[in-house]
């Protein structure tokens, strides 16, 4: 069974639900992005979710140094380390004892070609924009990456996720975990709580009670 990160958290509210329904990673924004947030934001959202270790520091194309800071100010422990960083960059954080997932944006098979020069806790794929770096709501072609086994143990499949074709993600990918942020909201940065309950259910296996709307 997957493990689930809900990514571009910007308000307590919703991190706090999205905890109580068993995500596994909450993810904040830290770099250019309609649901980037200020460190003090993300102090405000961790002390009201309260006992939870699993906050992801999402970060692109910023000096390795202010990533760092910002990480050991929060007390983070996982790095998503999202733009066009090299594997010497990673390694740096990885030393510093952060568990670092570097996200590969996925165009076409060649896509992958440099990740085995990567030492890290995990892989994000997420589909390819011209436009932005992420967040597109548009899924990529998994078939892409369905004969490559040997990232699937700590891969983190993003990219267009919705209640509607996680269930096929899941079983085309058999990913680690899966990631959604567009897909189970009503506005960028802003959660639908039905979609996160239905998405969140989905990839647990568990059904949703009658009462919930």
């Amino acid at each position: 069974m997957p493990k689930v990160k809900i990514c571009g958290n910007t308000n307590a509210q919703d991190a706090i639900h999205a905890k109580e329904l068993g995500a596994d990673y909450l993810g904040f924004i830290f770099c250019e992005s309609k649901r980037k947030i200020t460190i003090n934001q993300a102090k405000e959202i961790m002390d009201a979710v309260g006992a939870f270790d699993q906050f992801v520091g999402v970060f692109a194309n910023q000096p390795k140094e202010e990533v760092e800071s910002v990480a050991k100010e929060l007390g983070l422990k996982w790095l998503q380390i999202h733009g066009d960083e090299t594997s010497r960059y990673c390694q740096y954080l990885m030393e510093k004892n952060f568990r670092v997932i570097k996200t590969f944006r996925i165009k076409d098979a060649m896509s992958l070609k440099r990740i085995g020069e990567y030492d890290v806790s995990g892989f994000l794929f997420d589909t390819y924009s011209r436009d932005q770096l992420g967040g597109s709501g548009k899924s990529f072609d998994w078939s892409i990456i369905e004969d490559k086994p040997y990232v699937h143990e700590k891969l983190f499949l993003a990219g267009g996720l919705t209640i509607q074709n996680v269930e096929e993600a899941i079983k085309k990918v058999k990913p680690y975990a899966v990631d959604v942020a567009s897909g189970v909201e009503k506005s960028p940065g802003i959660k639908d709580f039905n979609l996160l309950e239905q998405f969140i259910a989905t990839v647990k296996g568990k059904k949703i009670s009658k009462t919930s709307k």
